[in-house]
């Protein structure tokens, strides 16, 4: 039976599915479903699609009403799976580390008349530290730089026509699709509406690990778009942002400072990342080398056997 929160009240206004791609997300997903739960809005239908979990997100998400859809697959897989099964005419993807302000879904059902596409501003719960600070202060500019934006919340047909997410991506799908959306000339607006982001690091390390995990991925993504990731990964890119924004003036720089970082760090995951291909491409090579001696034996070994079989 499908998760629906519906009212009479409410009746006559479109369905909206929320899909939360899952994998051992416990620490968060309580919070960003009960965020959910707590629209303004109906109908809603709650879709998490789980990777296989080993910790207790899915019974969490169960015991809170969402219809559960076990599958294999990273999250671009997970958001297109969870698309199949969603009823509703509008279609607004969310990760299970981020929470929602009450408004969130009434606000982008009511910007999307009109258009196809709906952008929701994502910003970051600093946490007490400062490289959390500034990590949020970084979230925040950029999301007044359209090449560092995407829609979430579109109607089901428009989804379907961009062709979904690019199942091989596993970063910046979002953007990827975003990219696609203009492209095929649909429309988008921006809501007032916020999302918050639960799983932001506190520390280097934290950055560091994030940055060796996504790193190979946000290759696949460049590889794809080109000039447009080479110009969004450009720290610079914060100073004409933060022009648009409230941030203050004492974080431009230790925010622009923080992108070269995060850029290092990428670089770095590339790096081990190459070797790492390197060293299993010759492991591989290896491993056929030897299969093909066995497979195949020479012309002297077939003579050496058939004159010891013939002597016997």
């Amino acid at each position: 039976m499908r998760n629906m929160r519906n009212s009479e009240g409410h009746c006559n206004s479109p369905a909206v599915s929320v899909i939360i791609p899952s994998k051992n997300s416990d620490s968060t997903i309580a919070n960003c479903l009960s965020s959910i739960i707590s629209q303004s809005y109906e109908p809603i239908e709650i879709i998490v699609v789980d990777c296989f979990s080993t910790d207790l997100t899915r019974e969490i998400a169960q015991r809170m009403g969402a219809l559960v859809i076990s599958h294999e697959g990273e999250r671009s897989v997970a958001k297109n799976l969870g698309a199949k099964f969603a009823y509703g005419k509008y279609l607004f993807f969310v990760d299970a580390d981020h929470k929602l302000n009450p408004d969130v879904i009434a606000s982008c059902a009511k910007t999307i008349d009109g258009v196809d596409g709906v952008l929701i501003t994502d910003q970051d719960i600093a946490k007490d530290s400062r490289v959390s600070r500034l990590i949020a202060s970084r979230r925040k500019i950029l999301s007044y730089d359209p090449l560092n934006v995407a829609v979430r919340f579109v109607k089901r047909e428009v989804f379907d026509s961009v062709g979904g997410f690019d199942s091989d991506l596993y970063a910046d799908e979002d953007l990827d699709f975003h990219r696609r959306f203009l492209k095929l000339g649909f429309k988008m607006a921006y809501s007032r509406a916020t999302e918050w982001h639960l799983g932001s690091p506190v520390n280097l390390k934290g950055l560091l690990n994030r940055s060796l995990y996504y790193s190979s991925n946000h290759l696949s993504y460049a590889s794809r778009n080109p000039l447009i990731a080479f110009r969004r990964i450009s720290p610079l890119r914060v100073v004409a942002a933060w022009k648009k924004s409230n941030a203050p003036a004492s974080d431009l720089l230790p925010v622009v400072l923080l992108g070269f970082l995060s850029n290092a760090f990428l670089m770095i995951g590339f790096l081990i990342n190459l070797n790492r291909r390197q060293g299993t491409q010759k492991v591989d090579l290896r491993q056929t080398a030897l299969t093909r001696n066995k497979a195949t034996p020479s012309k002297k070994n077939v003579i050496d056997n058939c004159n010891k079989e013939g002597k016997n």
